[in-house]
């Protein structure tokens, strides 16, 4: 039977009997709690582990009758426990066999059996114990402490992918110019045209000279020719051609010339004498003039 009591006054709360199923009860071997949340189990001389709820055998009382969450056996070899307990974070169950070094390990929550653990054979099982925070197993027999955890396998390929696993030592050749400074060998690589307009060098001296001001059926150009005269060509008459000088500009002067013709005819009949100037005709042909 197993009572349930209160700490501070030591008054029952609850209590039930193991059945083996019918109205027959069981001796019970051991009692062991979860570190996590409020389950514990009970191994019985039946052969039997039975896990709990603590929250339902309150709620039951005294001479309650709660089903167990669990019953965890070996179906096949009928084995007895030894030694029970729960993993660190209470979701599994570790079972040590009275007849042999094995260890057999359930899910709580769905009690499959997950691992069958063999150790030394022709050695008793004294005791175990899981770790409370890491899956490690400690596991005694006659003068033996077995840990039991799990393999750590290191994944180089993870951190550099082109890691290369090998299963034995390989003798490693290295290339003739693998750890020169300066690869005599090495072939030069061929250029792309993106290279080769990196290459190139940049005139910036050079002066282009612009197509407008050039003429295409000149095959021998004169880098140093006079590219534009800044002067006005003269137009015989003035009203048409709308780029000539303004009527104004024509009418001021005629009048400074009337004024200069009055001042010789006064000298003149001083009786001094002008010199007469000679008009100087200049020709000068523009390219790229338009016609009228």
């Amino acid at each position: 039977q197993i009572l349930v009591l209160k700490t501070e006054t030591q008054d029952l709360v609850a209590s039930f009997r193991v059945t083996t199923g019918t109205s027959n009860t069981t001796a019970i071997k051991s009692i062991e709690f979860a570190r996590k949340g409020s389950c514990f189990l009970i191994n019985t001389a039946d052969r039997i582990i039975r896990v709990y709820d603590g929250r339902e055998i309150l709620t039951c009382g005294r001479d309650g009758e709660p089903e167990p969450m669990q019953k965890l056996q070996d179906l096949v070899n009928r084995t007895p426990w030894k030694k029970c307990c729960f993993s660190g974070d209470g979701e599994y169950i570790v079972a040590g066999s009275a007849r042999q070094h094995a260890l057999y390990i359930w899910e709580k929550s769905i009690g499959n059996l997950v691992k069958i653990l063999h150790g030394t054979r022709g050695e008793l099982l004294l005791d175990v114990a899981w770790h409370p925070v890491r899956p490690i197993i400690a596991s005694i027999s006659s003068g033996v402490v077995s840990i039991w955890a799990q393999n750590q396998v290191e994944n180089w390929s993870a951190f550099a992918p082109d890691f290369k696993e090998l299963d034995e030592n390989v003798e490693y050749e290295e290339r003739e110019s693998e750890f020169d400074i300066e690869d005599e060998d090495k072939s030069e690589p061929e250029q792309t045209g993106a290279d080769a307009a990196e290459d190139e060098e940049v005139d910036v001296t050079s002066v282009d000279p612009i197509a407008a001001f050039c003429s295409s059926d000149e095959e021998l150009e004169d880098s140093k020719a006079l590219l534009y005269l800044p002067i006005a060509p003269e137009v015989e008459d003035p009203e048409e051609n709308p780029y000539g000088p303004p009527p104004d500009a024509v009418q001021s002067s005629l009048t400074d010339e009337g004024l200069g013709s009055e001042k010789k005819r006064q000298s003149s009949s001083d009786g001094a004498q002008v010199p007469k100037k000679k008009p100087k005709t200049t020709n000068i042909e523009l390219q790229g003039v338009p016609n009228d």
